[in-house]
Parts: structure tokens; C-alpha cells; sequence
């Protein structure tokens, strides 16, 4: 992806910031870059609906007065993908010999380094492996397989000599051996040593590498043993303690030589797990200066804002979220920003490049920025360059589609919900998926309601198990969306602006892990559907994902449920009796796109009043594959709908959920004067009163 932008579609200037949610009294760094540099404006504006679409919900932006300098001069800052460990300052030695295992899944003309000794190279291409060094090189010549491995012997000194030797990779295949030598000398110099790139941003190597291991002429000097702290950023020298950093966030976690399937966990053998995979392509931190440092006024109030930056006829927004001082809540009602999800979807091209989403079409700028820089990284949707499934993603990097006016998915749909807490004036605080699981049930403590967004679909453990307990205690949760709290997640420990994913043995999915890899590095836990780890989302929300496509949205039919005096509360005015939500901005319909339905044997309460039901779907609405085991013909399915469910918790709490991505765009249908927005409102009031709810008997 090189391509010019289309004509109207240019875009210069790009930014980020860190961190993402902020109080009152901390200061927030923007990350600002551009391709023309020099002088930009700047300002402040409250986000409250991002679809700029002619038939959406429309742009709505407040700007706001603030002592940030404007115009700001940008300069470009450039973005260096690539993965690679470094080891600084290692000693010089004047001879011995220099082992690693080796493992490529891209190889290309072009030499990858598999390691620098500062200065001394092993590289790779496809005419075989070779060793560089400043007053000579040689290389070994043979026909490279990939995902196999290579053990590589590199002897320096007087003359410098290297072995190969590739292992089998099943019973049709030997174990081969190549050696060249050459009559010209080498010595290691002091200095930093460079794992799978001769420098940032150069010849990074695509594969995985295991136990790299220097002797001098009396003793191994330096053994790094990746099966050692694998859920870290740290390379461990087993010897002498010559530790090394990664960058740009390697898999781990993945199968080492040694794998033969006796564990699938890495936690059992981690000598079986003693690989780490390099990316040329992977990015969790773009590393860039902060261009603005602004600290938040002591009576901010919470909310949803966006740095605007305009420089010519380019702009950018930086959205971040400002929550209330610690230990005071601005409201009873908390936004849960599914900045998760965000990431997950970070600058997937499936819109414009295929895939599930998309018909190769460029809709806007941020897209054809998107087209045309694979540099700012890929989401979780996406293969890296040589095949393998994106496992991490980050928010430390321009993310192109977490923005206003770059259609109606995620971050813009749920802007949606935004507008129509706008529309209402129904105050609102915010907190963000990473807020949540940093801080547990605290966080939501002394909320009466949690609002989600349309989406919800990537939740770590810690998120689930704290909105469980807090739902215990007698929280009210409006769950607005589809396909929620579907895939198990974890955050970088270290680094919380990283999340990753395994998508193991089952799910709708664009990748799936490969065999032994769905233990999450992060954290040891097993990857994949909460469904398939005995937490299906039914038991939490009452529903769960049933169904998928994008050919267009349809109506909810009023159930018997709807005539249930528990319910009464949440259809006062509503006039309409036989269907509702016949209308939208996302699709025609309230009911489309990814949607849920209520299934007891799932874990839904059996208690839940299913008040409404999709029906009428277009033929690309497909039933979730973790559903059905065998190829089955299409055709009429009773499974796939949306049901609009309303349940009591103990504790005197409740949970209301629509089943449906879509709904959240029928709320501003008629200037919101319709029964969707008002089933939604009547709910909002009576989840925000004291009351409690009585458990049905």
C-alpha cells in the first residue's frame, strides 16, 4: 500500500496522545506530526457526535476556550516500524564463536539481519545465510525453506567460519549441513548488539529466533535463554547478566524448537516456548516527542473532548477522555468507553481493502492515509507481512479510524449514544476500558448506571470480573450494542497502552493462533471467546453475539414480554405495538450489523423479559460459526435475531440490553422523536433512581 491519496483525500498532518484518559490536574502530551511541516492551529472542542455523514446523526463539535498556544510549528516525525532486542554495550572479543537458532517466514531478496554484534552481521535472504563484517563477508548458499529451523555457527578470530545446519520438519524430510569459510579475520568490538535488525527501521528480520549464545576460548559468555520472563520486555543473559530490552513488542509465547505438543501452555515447558517471533511490520510505540503539553484546568469538566489541529486544507483530531478528580463523580451516570475495542479495530483497513466490512472502497482522508502508510501499524484484524495474525495492539501511534468524520463503526457509532445524551441533557461522567482494568470495581463505585457503547466486543479478565461484581452490589447497566464482551483480552502489565489477543480453537475471526499459542504472554491466562472459557457474555448481559453482516438493518417485533408489568417503566409513551425501529442511520434498521439473542442454555436468566425480537433479515446476516460444527446449507434461521432484554440482578440492580450494533443509530431518528430514543430514555430515568429493583420471585 503505496498509492497517492485520491484526489480530496490528502492528508498531512496526524497526531496521538498520551495518556488517553486524564483527571483534572494531570497534563496530557499530544503527539503531533506532519508531512509539511511548519505552522498549525490548534483548539480544543468537546466531541459530541463524530458521523459527518449527510445522513447521520451529523458533526457535532463545541469548541472551547483553553491557554493552549495556537498556531504550534509541527515537524514530521517519523514512524519506525519493526521489532528487535537490544543489548548495550556488550564487551569486544578478539575470537570465539557465536551460535543461535533460526527460523524465517519471510524471506526476500533483500538481506535481513538476524543479529548486528556491532558491527559483525548474520543476515539472511533467498540465496542463504551470510556473515558481514567491515573488511570482508561470506556466505553459505542453499535454497531457504521457511518455518523451519536453522541452527547458525558463527566463528570469528583469525578466520571467520560459518555453519548451517537446517532440521527437518517431518518424517519426509533429513536434517541438512552447509559450511563456508573464509581466509580474512574478524574480531567482535564493544558495543551494542541488535536482535533481528542491523538498526531500528533496517533489515528487520521476519521469524522467530531462539538461544543466542557467544563463547569466547574458555567459556560461554553470554546465553540468552526467551524462555525466561515471557510475559515481559526483557531478554535474560542466563550467564554474565548482559540483558537486553525489546522494542516494539516481539510475540512471545510461541513455539520454540523444542515444541512437539506435549503442553499447549507455555507456563508448563517454557523450554518448549524459548522463541520470540520479529516483525518487520510490528508497531506499539511510536516513540514521538510531544509536541503539546497541556494540563487539565482544576474545573474541567468530564467528558468526551479531540484536539483539532487544521494546517491548510488538512486536518486531525486527537480524541481523550477527562474524567472527574479522583474520589468524585460529576454524575450517577458513567460512559464506559470501549477504548479496548478501539484498539482492536486500530487502523483496520477492512473498509477499503476487503474483508468483512468493506467493498475496496476510500471513503475519506483518514482512509487513504490508511491506504497509503501501513507505517501506523495494523489492527487486530490484520496479518503481519509474513502471514502470522496480529497479536498487539496500541494506543502510542496515530490511530486513524478513533476520530470523527471516518464513518460509522466503533469509535463514530458510538458517538452516537454521545449525541443523544447531548440531545437529552443528561449529564455524564466517562471511563475507559483501560481505566476499568487498571482499577477494578473501584472505579465504577458510587455510579447508579453504566451506559456502554455499541460494542464492547474486547474485555480482559479484570473488566469482566469488576462489572460483575460491581452489577452484584446493585449496579444498572445499559448495554447499547452487539457482539459484546466476546474475546478475552490482556494488557501489558508494564505498559497498559498495549492490549493483545490469542484468537484460539473457535469464533467469527479474521486469524486464528497458530497450534500451542493461545496462552496470552501478557498474563498466562487462555485466550479466545469468553464463550468457549465458561463466561459466555448471556450470563453477564442476558444475550450474547448470534449473527453478523452488513447488507443492511431491520426492525424489532414487540414480543409478549413487553406486556410484563416489570417492563411497564420502560414503555410509558411508547405508542407503537407491533414493530419498532423501522429506521436508522446505520443501515435502515435498529436491529443490524452484529447482533445478540437471549439463550438460556448459554447462561441467559431465565428470568429475563425478552420485550422485542428482530426478524426480516437481509441474507448476508449470517449465523455466528462457533455455532454450528459442520457445513449447513443457508436459508431461514430462528437463531438469528436481536432480542431487546431486560432483567432484575440481587442486590436491587438491573440490566437492560438491545442486541444490536445498529441500535444506537435510530436514537436520533425524527430529531429523537421516536419509540427507540424513548425506550432508551425511560429506561435511563428509572435506572438512575434510587429505587431498587425487586428480584422476581
Amino acid at each position: 500500500m503505496s498509492e497517492a491519496a485520491p484526489e480530496g483525500f490528502e492528508k498531512e498532518v496526524i497526531g496521538y496522545c498520551d495518556p488517553l484518559s486524564v483527571r483534572p490536574g494531570a497534563t496530557i502530551g499530544f503527539k503531533l506530526s506532519s508531512y509539511s511541516p511548519g505552522p498549525a492551529d490548534v483548539s480544543l472542542v468537546k466531541l459530541i457526535s463524530g458521523d459527518d455523514r449527510p445522513h447521520g446523526t451529523g458533526l457535532i463539535e463545541k469548541p472551547l476556550d483553553s491557554d493552549m498556544t495556537s498556531p504550534v510549528n509541527l515537524t514530521t516525525q517519523a514512524l519506525v516500524p519493526g521489532s528487535y532486542a537490544r543489548v548495550a554495550q556488550m564487551p569486544g572479543f578478539d575470537s570465539g564463536e557465536f551460535d543461535i537458532w533460526v527460523y524465517p517466514t519471510l524471506v526476500r531478496e533483500a538481506g535481513q539481519v538476524i543479529v548486528n554484534l556491532a558491527g559483525l552481521r548474520l543476515q539472511v535472504d533467498t540465496s542463504g545465510f551470510s556473515a558481514h563484517w567491515p573488511n570482508g563477508s561470506l556466505q553459505v548458499r542453499l535454497n531457504i525453506q521457511q518455518r523451519r529451523w536453522y541452527q547458525l555457527r558463527l566463528s570469528f578470530g583469525d578466520a571467520v567460519g560459518l555453519s548451517v545446519e537446517r532440521y527437518a520438519g517431518g518424517v519426509g524430510e533429513q536434517n541438512q549441513r552447509w559450511r563456508e569459510d573464509s581466509g580474512e579475520g574478524a574480531e567482535l568490538v564493544a558495543g551494542d548488539w541488535l536482535f533481528a535488525a542491523q538498526a531500528p527501521g533496517v533489515k528487520h528480520f521476519n521469524g522467530r529466533l531462539e538461544a543466542p549464545r557467544l563463547k569466547s576460548r574458555e567459556r560461554v559468555v553470554a546465553h540468552w535463554d526467551f524462555a525466561e520472563g515471557i510475559g515481559g520486555q526483557e531478554v535474560v543473559d542466563v550467564c554474565d547478566g548482559h540483558h537486553g530490552r525489546l522494542y516494539q513488542t516481539p510475540t512471545r509465547a510461541v513455539c520454540g524448537r523444542h515444541w512437539d505438543g506435549t503442553a499447549q501452555n507455555f507456563q508448563q515447558l517454557p523450554e518448549h516456548y524459548a522463541a520470540i517471533h520479529f516483525h518487520e511490520d510490528d508497531l506499539t510505540d511510536a516513540g514521538w516527542d510531544d509536541t503539546i503539553q497541556w494540563t487539565i484546568p482544576s474545573d474541567f469538566a468530564g467528558g468526551q473532548y479531540a484536539l483539532k489541529i487544521v494546517q491548510g486544507s488538512s486536518e486531525d483530531y486527537v480524541p481523550f477522555f477527562v474524567r472527574p478528580a479522583k474520589g468524585s463523580r460529576g454524575a450517577d451516570l458513567v460512559y464506559l468507553v470501549p477504548t479496548a475495542t478501539y484498539l482492536a479495530y486500530a487502523n483496520q483497513r477492512l473498509g477499503f481493502a476487503g474483508g468483512i466490512l468493506g467493498s475496496n472502497r476510500i471513503r475519506h482522508a483518514n482512509d487513504a492515509f490508511l491506504y497509503a502508510h501501513e507505517d501506523v501499524g495494523y489492527s487486530l484484524y490484520e496479518y503481519h507481512r509474513d502471514g502470522s495474525g496480529v497479536h498487539f495492539s496500541s494506543r502510542l501511534r496515530p490511530v486513524l479510524n478513533m476520530k470523527p468524520k471516518t464513518g460509522t463503526w466503533a469509535f463514530n457509532a458510538d458517538t452516537h449514544i454521545t449525541a443523544w445524551l447531548d440531545a437529552i441533557s443528561q449529564p455524564f461522567d466517562v471511563l475507559t476500558d483501560e481505566d476499568l482494568h487498571l482499577e477494578g470495581a473501584q472505579a465504577l463505585a458510587g455510579y447508579t448506571t453504566v451506559i456502554t457503547g455499541t460494542h464492547p466486543e474486547y474485555y480482559s479478565t479484570a473488566m469482566r470480573d469488576s462489572l460483575a461484581s460491581w452489577l452484584g452490589d446493585g449496579g444498572r447497566l445499559m448495554y447499547m450494542g452487539g457482539n459484546g464482551f466476546y474475546w478475552r483480552i490482556a494488557y501489558d502489565a508494564d505498559n497498559p497502552a498495549i492490549i493483545e489477543v490469542r484468537r484460539a480453537e473457535d469464533g467469527t475471526r479474521a486469524w486464528i493462533a497458530q497450534p500451542g499459542e493461545y496462552y496470552q504472554q501478557f498474563n498466562g491466562e487462555y485466550g479466545g471467546l469468553w464463550r468457549r472459557l465458561g463466561k459466555p457474555p448471556n450470563e453477564l448481559v442476558g444475550i450474547g453475539f448470534a449473527a453478523q453482516g452488513f447488507d443492511g438493518g431491520t426492525y424489532y417485533r414487540v414480543q409478549p414480554g413487553a406486556l410484563d408489568p416489570r417492563v411497564a417503566f420502560a414503555l410509558e409513551g411508547v405508542d407503537a405495538t407491533d414493530v419498532w425501529g423501522n429506521f436508522g442511520n446505520q443501515g435502515g434498521g435498529a436491529a443490524g450489523e452484529e447482533i445478540d439473542r437471549w439463550d438460556e442454555s448459554l447462561g441467559s436468566p431465565p428470568h429475563a423479559v425478552i420485550i422485542a425480537s428482530s426478524e426480516n433479515h437481509k441474507p448476508g446476516m449470517l449465523r455466528v460459526k462457533e455455532e454450528f460444527h459442520m457445513m449447513r446449507p443457508l436459508g431461514d434461521d430462528p437463531d438469528v435475531k436481536a432480542d431487546m432484554v431486560f432483567f432484575e440482578v440481587p442486590g436491587g440492580g438491573a440490566v437492560f440490553s438491545t442486541g444490536s450494533i445498529s441500535y444506537a443509530g435510530a436514537l436520533a431518528h425524527n430529531d429523537y422523536d421516536n419509540e427507540i430514543a424513548r425506550i432508551t430514555g425511560n429506561v435511563l430515568n428509572r435506572f438512575l433512581r434510587a429505587e431498587p429493583f425487586d428480584y422476581p420471585a
